[in-house]
């Protein structure tokens, strides 16, 4: 797992409930962690104040879970959650795909699409998880842009931090060399990634449409196997809701 690190001195309670998220996403916060605001505070060079209310955010989303006379921990990931996210993100991308193959894109956009596939493939050469999951979830970013529903994907981001979570447990599992042959591997991420773009290029609504079924679904599928692995980082005797998606 990510060792902690010290990050750079805060101030604002924006930028602690970004880096807060980030050490969750990452795993340097672990699930099922309890958080000391004091020794927060003292990390991130800022104020009690400034860590109490991004974790009042964080909670509000989901990634933390406060308990009165206890403490703040750091939430579990919950199946169902998870599959309502994975449902929600779904829906809207391929709306978002659909509506980009109908009125296409730049050639300027083309090439930042490209560059990040690059960018990932070069990350994924370096083992380098953090980037490659930062680049990933650019591009599916910048799909959202394009098309002018940042709105859209603004809600998402609320509602992901156990999509993200599982994403990097990916990585850390199944990403490199001797994983190439497991379920879920980068490898056909970045495969579906390039058939993606491909689809975008034709403007092939339907076989984009298809291509974000399978690109997004194989976060639940590979959440099962996951929580067999870690099952400390799992909530306890849920079972999942099958969304049909």
């Amino acid at each position: 797992m990510p060792q902690l690190t010290t990050p750079p001195a805060i101030t604002g309670p924006d930028d602690a409930y970004s880096q807060l998220r980030h050490r969750i996403i990452d795993f340097t916060l672990l699930p099922g962690e309890f958080l000391s605001e004091n020794a927060l505070a003292s990390q991130m060079g800022t104020s009690r104040a400034t860590v109490r209310e991004a974790i009042a955010r964080l909670a509000e989303e989901g990634c933390v879970e406060v308990f009165p006379q206890r403490g703040t921990q750091v939430s579990r990931i919950s199946i169902n959650r998870l599959h309502h996210a994975v449902f929600l993100r779904t829906v809207l991308e391929e709306s978002v795909l659909r509506q980009l193959c109908s009125t296409g894109i730049t050639p300027e956009q083309f090439e930042a699409l490209e560059e990040s596939l690059r960018k990932q493939r070069r990350y994924y050469d370096d083992q380098a998880s953090s980037d490659l999951l930062d680049e990933d979830t650019r591009m599916h970013h910048l799909f959202y842009e394009y098309c002018g529903r940042e709105h859209a994907w603004d809600s998402i981001s609320i509602i992901n931090c156990d999509m993200m979570r599982i994403r990097q447990l990916q990585i850390m599992t199944y990403s490199y060399k001797v994983h190439m042959v497991a379920v879920g591997s980068w490898e056909n991420t970045l495969t579906e990634h390039r058939m993606m773009l491909d689809c975008l290029r034709r403007r092939d609504a339907e076989a984009i449409a298809v291509m974000c079924h399978q690109h997004l679904g194989f976060i639940t599928r590979d959440a099962d196997h996951l929580r067999r692995l870690y099952p400390q980082y799992f909530y306890e005797n849920e079972k999942s809701e099958d969304l049909n998606f």
